[in-house]
């Protein structure tokens, strides 16, 4: 059964190079500590930073270190596609994301190709993620600086931004799974 899962596992990871896998790996498990954590703050928006939790302080000081990982994560991957692959919708082609719709309507799950819905998804994730971790940034700075005045707002910013990359993550993740299963069922023919 392990056996079998692993090779489930590397059919979905199979065309991407070995520092991707090793990237997306890293990144999935970060944004997950950093999703677990965030459950465990005690920050308002008028919370100094001197009063903040050990967890807190985890949660800040994981996003600062997740933001190198990430822009590298991210480089890679716009290195490996072009724009047009993950962006379709800023060149005004969404021809292929009509295809994968019109083949969900039929409980099939698309292949997965350029400009397609599954790397068009990728490229709104690592918006959402970039998006966490700027609003993320900014709150910390203006927090630690003792600067209270832009603090509520950054924050209240940053937890709506939080909510988008934990779709992301959690919509991403039951993907991969139905994509796992429908390997299983295939192997099962």
């Amino acid at each position: 059964m392990s056996l079998h899962l692993k090779d489930g596992f590397n059919v979905l990871f199979e065309r991407l190079p070995t520092s991707e896998k090793i990237l997306h790996i890293l990144v999935m498990l970060w944004v997950l500590l950093q999703i677990i954590t965030s459950n465990f703050m005690h920050v308002h928006s008028d919370t100094l930073w001197t009063e903040i939790n050990v967890v807190s302080h985890i949660h800040a000081y994981g996003g600062l270190l997740l933001i190198p990982i990430t822009l590298l994560f991210s480089w890679k991957i716009i290195k490996r596609r072009k724009m047009s692959d993950i962006y379709p919708w800023l060149y005004k082609d969404i021809s292929e994301i009509k295809k994968d719709i019109k083949t969900l309507s039929t409980f099939r799950l698309p292949e997965v190709r350029p400009g397609g819905l599954a790397a068009t998804i990728e490229g709104l994730g690592l918006l959402a993620l970039l998006l966490a971790l700027v609003t993320g940034a900014m709150w910390y700075i203006s927090a630690s600086n003792g600067n209270l005045s832009f603090s509520p707002q950054l924050l209240e910013i940053h937890k709506t931004s939080v909510g988008f990359i934990e779709a992301y993550f959690y919509g991403h993740g039951l993907f991969g799974l139905l994509h796992l299963a429908d390997w299983w069922r295939s192997q099962r023919k």
